[in-house]
This record gives structure tokens, C-alpha cells and sequence, in this order.
């Protein structure tokens, strides 16, 4: 079973792993009753069916493939980047859903997801049931919702598998007073992600032609299996990619780690309590070269180093680090190749019999790490306006 990626922070990884069964709604057309972008796209209900092993695989291994997709469109080695693929994926899994022909091929294509409609649904249902947990030792949440225009008529179908797979419900707003709109969605927003992500959507991004909001949030809390040394974290002078120094925090700790000296690049893997996610640190010996290592980077190179880690008593310096992200994907998924969701060709007529197109996708991510554990959190919003 491949380790899923979860969280991604320039060279830095989160890792979790996914597992057990679940059962699937199969869709089943019903007689088409209208025409949605001049396309008769029938509505669909959904029977049980079951998720292969493959299956699971697939969705796990193409999320992690996307994730780096991703990533190097946007990634500057001058800057800190911090994502959440997983949550990216969620909020456009609920939208490729909804989706019909060349749209929904496309949307498969980028984002790597190798089945569509229900059997997707089916696959993010039991990756949520995975790893999603809560206890004494960790907490992970994943939460999902729909906000809905005054007016708007979304199909019923849409909306129970929405609720099904994703967990997700269904609010009207009025879109056209955005600032009491955007302050709603930023309040459940909040709320889902243990009040970290603030103000991700900003009113000017919502109005009247605006028809629906997706939104993911998902939050984690852990501890270090081994943590840091109390007081003995230092301010010690570093050096970027970019041959500049400054100051950073560093955090101290001498134990049995799993390391790896390789190719130029030294590996970390610190376990969290409970040993269920960990986080895989990756740092080239030259600075310099940090360019070149991130424009490399796929599953496959994180996959190499993760199979040469080995356990030895080492001192390890760690930065700690409080970091935000916030980024407009809208022409990231353009550029790798996501066209007719934002054009008036879009077909969405499996969310809806109105005529839609994706506005802007969003996503804001937060993380902090310190000498007893990790916090992180992140966001995903998609908006869709009329295209009629």
C-alpha cells in the first residue's frame, strides 16, 4: 500500500497511510430531461458496489503524482511553500462529480484520478474514513461543504453524493450581499481548521453571478514520538538557496532516528505519536542545488530516499517554523492543461441543470512546527458562476 501524501512544505513531506474496505454507490442513468451547454446529460442515482484494492492504490498514488504536478508549478526556491494536495483534491474531487464528457476528462487527467463519478466518490469516502482520527495521541479532521446561491437548483442526486462521499452539506447564502457571504464561508472555514485559516475568501471573489462554493478544510494535530529537547532551541545564522544568511530557529534532539545520506541529500523521517503519519524531511548538502533537487522531485525520488532511511543515534538541528500559504490555482490548472472548467463549454450538468463554469479556485495553508509536535491546517475553495 503506497504512503499517501498529505501535506507538502518545500522539500519537507507528511506522510499517512490508508487502509480497510468500503462499500460504493454505482451510478445508474436515469432518462435525460434537459440539455445543460446544448449537451442532454442524464441525471444518475447510485447502487452499492465495492473499491478494489487497486483502486485504492490508484487514487493514492495519483493524488501523490498530482501533488508534485503541482507543486513545481508554483514552487520558488526563494520562497516557503507550504500545500495540502490532499485538500486540493477533495474540493475538486466533489467538483469533478458533478461533471460530464471532455470536462470531466479533462479534470481526471490533471489531477490524476483514474475513475470518476461514483466510483470516485467511493474511493475519497474510505480515504476519509482512513485517516481521519481523534484521540489523545493525534487529531486529523477533514470537512466538506456546499454553499448555494439563493435560487440556485442543484440536483438531488448531486447533493446526496456529495453527503455520501465527501460528508458534505449543503447551505444557501445570497451571494449577492458578498460580504456577509464570504464572512459565513471564512467562519465555517475557521471553524473546521482549528481557527488557523482566516479571510481565505474575499467578498470581491463572490456576487450575484456567483451559483455555488466548494469548500474543504482539513486540520492536523500531532505530537513527536521523540521530541524536542526543552530549552534547547537556538538562534543559529543559515544560508538559502540563494547564498544569503540569515538567522533561524533550530531546534535540538539526540536519539535513534531514521536517516539517509544519498546522492548529496541528507533524509529525515521524524514519527509522530502513534506512528500513523510522520514527516520526511529532505535537504540538499549544497544550497545551491535546492533548485535544480525541487525541480526533480516526484513520488518516485521521495520513494528512494524513504527506502534508504535506516535508524542511527544521531543529533539532529531542526528549524522551527511558523508559516502561511495563499495562492490562487486558477491559472496553475490552466497551465497544466485544465481549460473548459473556466470557459462557458464547461459541463457541470451532473451538479446542476444550469449552465456553470469554475470562477476561481483558492487554497490558503498554514503550519506551524515546534519543539512538541506539528500543527498544520489547510483550505480549498472552488467557485462557480452561471454560465446562462
Amino acid at each position: 500500500m503506497p504512503k499517501f501524501l498529505l501535506l507538502l512544505f518545500s522539500a519537507l513531506f507528511l506522510l499517512g497511510c490508508e487502509e480497510d474496505k468500503t462499500t460504493v454507490l454505482r451510478e445508474t442513468p436515469e432518462t435525460p430531461k434537459t440539455e445543460v451547454n446544448n449537451l442532454a446529460q442524464p441525471e444518475v442515482k447510485y447502487e452499492a458496489a465495492s473499491v478494489s484494492e487497486s483502486q485504492k492504490d490508484a487514487l493514492v498514488k495519483g493524488n501523490n503524482e498530482f501533488a508534485f504536478d503541482l507543486y513545481k508549478c508554483f514552487a520558488d526556491p526563494s520562497k516557503p511553500v507550504f500545500f495540502s494536495p490532499y485538500s486540493v483534491s477533495s474540493a475538486m474531487g466533489m467538483l469533478t462529480l458533478g461533471a460530464r464528457g471532455e470536462t470531466e476528462n479533462e479534470l481526471k487527467k490533471v489531477l490524476r484520478f483514474q475513475d470518476g463519478g461514483a466510483q470516485l466518490g467511493s474511493e475519497f469516502k474510505e480515504l476519509r474514513e482512513s485517516i481521519v482520527s481523534s484521540n489523545e495521541k493525534f487529531t486529523m479532521t477533514d470537512a466538506n461543504s456546499l454553499w448555494l446561491n439563493v435560487g440556485f437548483k442543484m440536483l438531488e442526486s448531486y447533493g446526496n453524493a456529495v453527503k455520501e462521499f465527501f460528508g458534505g452539506q449543503a447551505e444557501t447564502i445570497n451571494f449577492a450581499d458578498n460580504k456577509a457571504a464570504a464572512k459565513k464561508i471564512n467562519s465555517w472555514i475557521e471553524d473546521h481548521t482549528r481557527k488557523l485559516i482566516k479571510d481565505m475568501i474575499q467578498p470581491d471573489a463572490l456576487g450575484p453571478s456567483t451559483r455555488l462554493v466548494l469548500v474543504n478544510a482539513v486540520s492536523f494535530l500531532a505530537k513527536w514520538q521523540v521530541e524536542f529537547e526543552e530549552g534547547g532551541t537556538r538562534s543559529l545564522n543559515c544560508q538559502d538557496c540563494q547564498g544569503r544568511t540569515a538567522k533561524a530557529d533550530l531546534m535540538r534532539q539526540e536519539s535513534y532516528l531514521s536517516v539517509a545520506d544519498l546522492e548529496g541529500v541528507k533524509a529525515v523521517e521524524l514519527d509522530y505519536l502513534g506512528a500513523k503519519y510522520s514527516f520526511l524531511a529532505l535537504m540538499p548538502d549544497d544550497p545551491a542545488a535546492f533548485p535544480a533537487f525541487v525541480k526533480g522531485l516526484d513520488s518516485g525520488v521521495v520513494e528512494k530516499y524513504t527506502k534508504a532511511l535506516a535508524s542511527e543515534d544521531v543529533i539532529l538541528l531542526f528549524p522551527k517554523f511558523d508559516t502561511e500559504y495563499s495562492q490562487s490555482l486558477t491559472d496553475i490548472f490552466k497551465k497544466m492543461g485544465l481549460s473548459l472548467s473556466f470557459t462557458d463549454s464547461a459541463d457541470f450538468s451532473g451538479i446542476s441543470k444550469e449552465g456553470l463554469c469554475v470562477s476561481d479556485v483558492i487554497h490558503k495553508a498554514k503550519i506551524k512546527v515546534y519543539e512538541s509536535g506539528t500543527e498544520a491546517a489547510a483550505a480549498t475553495a472552488g467557485m462557480g458562476t452561471g454560465t446562462r
